[in-house]
């Protein structure tokens, strides 16, 4: 979100010089900085810029949900034209892939938030197969 140097302007503190020289080398100390009168000004900044970062990752967030509804609402539709043998072959086909799909997520631990929303989708999907 912030790049380091930004932040700590941001927060009034000292940051990482960026040198080439290597982690052993002996640095050249620079002269103590005053303290900045103007880093309480900024600190002052910083909640409407988090204010900022929280609506665009909001906004981004709807429209996201709203993509996904489009296309749920997508797949319910072409899943009324099919005939009952293809609604059969695309329902084990689904059961398939997302057996496949689970046993990706077994090597990383993902939030209990994330396995239900997945099942959620899934149970949602395979009743639309079945009701049409």
């Amino acid at each position: 979100m912030f790049k380091i140097p930004m932040l700590g302007k941001m927060l009034g503190s000292p940051t990482p010089e960026a040198s080439g020289k290597a982690h052993g080398e002996p640095r050249r100390e620079s002269p103590p900085t005053p303290p900045r009168p103007q880093a309480s000004a900024t600190r002052q900044g910083m909640p409407e810029q988090l204010a900022q970062n929280l609506k665009t990752q909001g906004d981004a967030m709807i429209q996201y949900g709203a993509r996904l509804l489009v296309m749920r609402e997508m797949l319910c539709a072409m899943a009324v034209a099919l005939p009952p043998d293809a609604r059969a072959s695309a329902q084990r086909q689904f059961r398939q892939r997302i057996d496949q799909l689970l046993s990706l997520t077994d090597d990383h631990v993902l939030p209990a938030e994330f396995h239900a929303a997945l099942l959620a989708e899934v149970n949602y999907y395979l009743g639309e197969l079945r009701q049409r």
